[in-house]
């Protein structure tokens, strides 16, 4: 009978000590240590070894593609150019492949548009649910730019949201010095609709939009993202001042901002925002909310929520067969808005 008293109080004691850890010295360490907690967001350390990223057929893009570095504030950043599907078959057919020079010319064709692509967050450009996006986008007759923020993949330096941002101007600069008049539209995923929203901005206030924005997976903001995330039982229990004292205002402090919600209202572009409804990770209320403050600041925003029983989840919306409406139609009026501005 003393033994199962003491187990129990033994068991007691260790789920008394596990709770203190989890409810309450985790959201003091993000408090104290809030670089910590900005790793953890970004995630770069992950990564698949063994990456060959100079060759792009290697890592299943279908497309003739070119890997090439361009320079950033850090050092060297690593770009994807994949051909779309239809011009890449012409070469394949002709048994060449073009030159670096080539390829840069071929950019400035305005019948393939321009999708330059900002993913999220953990590994790089080269994970599978990416290059299959890739490969979606290209048989639908873009040309892909892909590339990995500093800190991610091959590219140099370490990363932070001022950073990201920064070398995707970089890459967008580049693309857009060689493409004359034809059309670019910027893509984000998961972490990257926050860092593909504030490029769209800064491009409108500088009154050179990109022809569109499209959203796959987004957030409204930091705040919602952090505690709606899986990992933020722990802290959901706090009240609203603990959340933005322990929590937000230091990761601010440190330069995690992410207010996409904010900075959408400043996007003069037209905007298309695709959702799965079953994502486990960034709910679909969060696209809705993100919806709600461009629609309130009547900006050109189209929606897009598939059904749960799709299963999407987070990073599976290359699968969905609408794409091949959707996405044509949205450039296609992302056109005609341009048109109509002249």
């Amino acid at each position: 009978m003393i033994g199962i008293v003491g187990s129990l109080f033994l068991l007691c004691q260790s789920v008394t000590f596990v709770f203190v850890l989890a409810f309450l010295v985790f959201p003091l360490l993000v408090f104290s240590f809030p670089t910590v907690m900005v790793k953890m967001f970004f995630l770069n350390f992950r990564r698949m070894p063994l990456t060959d990223y100079m060759n792009v057929s290697a890592n299943n893009v279908r497309s003739i593609g070119r890997a090439f570095y361009l320079r950033g504030e850090e050092g060297d950043i690593g770009v994807w150019h994949v051909l779309p599907s239809s011009l890449s078959s012409v070469y394949r057919e002709k048994g060449v492949h073009p030159c670096d020079d080539e390829m840069e010319t071929l950019l400035s064709i305005e019948k393939y548009p321009i999708v330059l692509y900002l993913h999220g967050n953990s590994f790089d450009r080269t994970i599978s649910h990416r290059v299959e996006m890739y490969n979606v986008l290209s048989a639908l007759g873009y040309q892909v730019v892909a590339f990995d923020y500093r800190g991610y993949g091959d590219s140099d330096g370490y990363p932070s949201e001022r950073g990201l941002v920064n070398d995707s101007h970089v890459v967008y600069d580049y693309v857009k010095s060689l493409c004359v008049k034809n059309a670019i539209i910027i893509w984000g995923h998961s972490m990257g609709t926050g860092v593909a929203t504030k490029l769209a901005m800064d491009l409108s206030i500088d009154g050179r939009p990109p022809l569109g924005l499209i959203l796959e997976s987004p957030f409204n903001n930091l705040r919602d993202v952090i505690m709606n995330h899986p990992f933020s039982l722990t802290v959901r229990w706090m009240p609203e001042t603990m959340v933005r004292n322990l929590i937000v205002q230091p990761l601010q402090k440190v330069g995690l901002t992410m207010e996409t919600d904010q900075r959408i209202v400043n996007v003069s572009c037209p905007i298309l925002i695709i959702h799965a409804g079953d994502d486990p990770v960034i709910p679909v209320k969060l696209a809705r909310k993100l919806r709600d403050a461009a629609l309130a600041a009547s900006r050109d925003v189209e929606y897009v929520e598939f059904e749960n029983e799709r299963n999407y989840k987070h990073k599976f919306i290359y699968t969905a067969p609408e794409l091949q409406k959707i996405v044509p139609e949205f450039v296609d009026h992302c056109r005609e808005m341009l048109k109509a501005s002249f």
